[in-house]
C-alpha cells in the first residue's frame, strides 16, 4: 500500500524490458554486471551535460511487468553525473531524441552483496530488462514548465476516468459482496469496511498505526504482506494518519479502527492503485486488506517553546517591545 517511487530503487536496478529488440546490434558491458544497447535513430542533436531527458520506461522480469511509465508521467532525469549512478550516466550520455536504450542485468547481479531479497518469483540466471523511449531533451529551465503540463493532462484525464470508474468499481464491490454473503459497511469516502473486532478509541490525525496486513485481490491472490514471511518483509506497518503516506482507500479503513481492531478492508481501484495499478495490481483493480492493529502511538509533536522575553545583549536586560508589538 505504500506509494511507489522511481526507477533506480534497489530492488529493481537494472529491471527491464524491450517489447520488440529490434536490430542485432550485440550488447555492451557496464560496471556492475549491467549491459545495454542503443538503438538509435541518427536524427538530432547528442544530449549534453545538464540537459534533462524526458523518457519513457517499461521494466520487466520474463512476462511479468515490473514497473512502466506509458500510462502516466514521463520520467523527467537530468544527464549530471552527480545525480545518476556512473553506469547509467555513461549509457544516457550517448543519447539523442527518439532514440531507444535496452538495458539488462541478471538477477544474481542485482541482488548481490546483500542488496535486498530476491523476490520469490525471481530465479538465478535470468535477466531483467528495461526498455527506455527517449522522447525529449530539455533545458532545465524549461523541463519543469514541461513536467506541468504533462501532469496536467494526467490530472484531467484520471478525473475524467475515476467518475465513470467509481460507479463500475462499487458495482463490482457489490456483486462481490452479494456473492461471498459479506455485509461490510461502506464509509464517507468510498471505503469498505468488515469490522470483526472495533478495537479501542478511533484513531485522530497525527496519531501512527502499527499494522499487520496482507494485501489480497478480490479473487483471493496475495499481492503483498507483512505476515507471509515469503514476501520478505515482516515487521509491522506504521502509518501516520492524515499525512498521505499509503493508498487513500487503506488509510480511510484504518480509520475505522483503534488500538486491537481487526477486520477486512475493501478498497476501489480509485481509492487504491487506479489506472496505473503496481506490479501484481493490475489497473483499475479493486483490493481487499486483511488488517489488525497492533499499536496506536500519537505522532511526534514539536516542543512549545515557553514565551522569554527578549534579551537587550547591550544592556543584558529584557529588550523593549517592538513597535509591531504594541497595543493599540
Amino acid at each position: 500500500m505504500k506509494k511507489t517511487t522511481w526507477i533506480f530503487a534497489v530492488s529493481i536496478l537494472g529491471t527491464a524490458f524491450i517489447s520488440c529488440n529490434k536490430g542485432n546490434s550485440a550488447f555492451k558491458h557496464v560496471k556492475g554486471g549491467m549491459e545495454y544497447k542503443i538503438i538509435s535513430t541518427g536524427k538530432g542533436k547528442l544530449v549534453e551535460y545538464g540537459d534533462v531527458m524526458k523518457f519513457q520506461f517499461i521494466q520487466k522480469y520474463k512476462d511479468s511487468t515490473i514497473k512502466q511509465t506509458y500510462d502516466q508521467l514521463p520520467a523527467y532525469q537530468p544527464i549530471d553525473s552527480m545525480q545518476l549512478p556512473k553506469e547509467y550516466f555513461d549509457i544516457f550520455k550517448q543519447v539523442r531524441p527518439g532514440d531507444s536504450i535496452v538495458t539488462r542485468i541478471l538477477t544474481d547481479s542485482v541482488f548481490k552483496g546483500g542488496l535486498g531479497m530476491m523476490p520469490k518469483e525471481f530465479k538465478k540466471g535470468e535477466y531483467l530488462f528495461t526498455n527506455f523511449k527517449v522522447l525529449q531533451l530539455l533545458k532545465p529551465e524549461k523541463a519543469q514548465e514541461d513536467r506541468m503540463a504533462e501532469a496536467k493532462k494526467i490530472m484531467e484525464a484520471d478525473s475524467i476516468h475515476a467518475i465513470g470508474q467509481k460507479v463500475t468499481d462499487d458495482k463490482s464491490l457489490q456483486d462481490y459482496f452479494a456473492s461471498h454473503n459479506l455485509k461490510p459497511v461502506k464509509t464517507e469516502l468510498g471505503t469498505y469496511v468488515d469490522i470483526q473486532e472495533k478495537g479501542g478509541e478511533q484513531v485522530k490525525d497525527g496519531q501512527i498505526m502499527s499494522v499487520k496486513y496482507t494485501g489480497k485481490l478480490l479473487d483471493g491472490t496475495p499481492f503483498d504482506s507483512n505476515i507471509d514471511s515469503s514476501f520478505h518483509h515482516t515487521e509491522p506497518y506504521n502509518v501516520t494518519i492524515g499525512r498521505g503516506g499509503s493508498i487513500p482507500g487503506f488509510e480511510d479503513g484504518l480509520k475505522q479502527f483503534g488500538k486491537g481492531g481487526k477486520g477486512v478492508i475493501y478498497i476501489p481501484s480509485v481509492l487504491g492503485y487506479g489506472t496505473h495499478g503496481s506490479g501484481l495490481i493490475k489497473p483499475n483493480s479493486n483490493l481487499m486488506f486483511e488488517i489488525e492493529i497492533l499499536d496506536v502511538k500519537d505522532g511526534f509533536q514539536p516542543p512549545v517553546q515557553s514565551a522569554k522575553p527578549a534579551i537587550d545583549t547591550v544592556k543584558k536586560q529584557p529588550a523593549k517591545p517592538s513597535a509591531l508589538n504594541k497595543k493599540k
